[in-house]
């Protein structure tokens, strides 16, 4: 499966050069297991740049995401995301969730709306399909903020990974890292519950 949004982003607010800027960036939504070999080293490339010492050898950390948003400018690949698509319980309740992953822009482009309008995209194909929440962790919270993401406090559960290997359950409170945004539906969501990931923490 393979979706292009190119054009998408005009209603986006900002200054004129950048509206201009975000007029030439197309961004394609991608299986995993459809990106050419060029992809995957374009997506390393630009994980190592953002990322420094965490991507070394392979264009994913923990465990290859389902789907990436790539953000292409002349052909060149400027930003992208990761995306899970899992549910999770939250409490008592299974609820469906979009996990955003690596979000990252080129140093160049960023503070031009990219990253933004990465997340919107998201956030659109979650609306369009009755997705609960849009899950992240993430150090730096402004951006999310700004989007309308809360920073929650919660026990949670998950399977843990280290070098290519699983070394079982982990649970522990997450408080600084965690952001989530309501999309849909009405399961409630505070910092009482316990978030078992019923996976990987992405």
């Amino acid at each position: 499966m393979l979706k292009s949004y190119a054009g998408l982003f005009q209603k986006i607010p900002t200054s004129q050069e950048s509206i201009k800027r975000m007029e030439e960036i197309k961004i394609i939504q991608i299986n995993e297991y459809e990106l050419s070999a060029e992809q995957r080293a374009q997506i390393l490339a630009l994980l190592k740049d953002c990322f420094p010492g965490y991507f070394e050898e392979r264009h994913f950390f923990k465990q290859m995401p389902q789907q990436r948003l790539l953000a292409y400018a002349d052909g060149t690949l400027i930003g992208q995301l990761g995306l899970e698509h899992r549910a999770i319980r939250v409490g008592d309740q299974c609820a469906s969730i979009f996990g955003v992953v690596d979000l990252c822009v080129r140093e160049a482009e960023r503070r031009q709306g990219v990253a933004t309008a990465l997340m919107r995209t998201v956030e659109q194909t979650a609306k369009s399909h009755d997705i609960d929440f849009c899950l992240l962790f993430a150090d730096e919270h402004d951006l999310y903020r700004k989007l309308g993401y809360t920073h929650t406090k919660n026990n949670c559960i998950w399977l843990g990974i280290d070098e290519g290997q699983s070394i079982g359950l982990i649970e522990r409170p997450v408080t600084d890292c965690m952001l989530v945004k309501r999309i849909s539906g009405t399961i409630p969501w505070d910092d009482t519950q316990t978030i078992d990931l019923l996976g990987h923490l992405f």
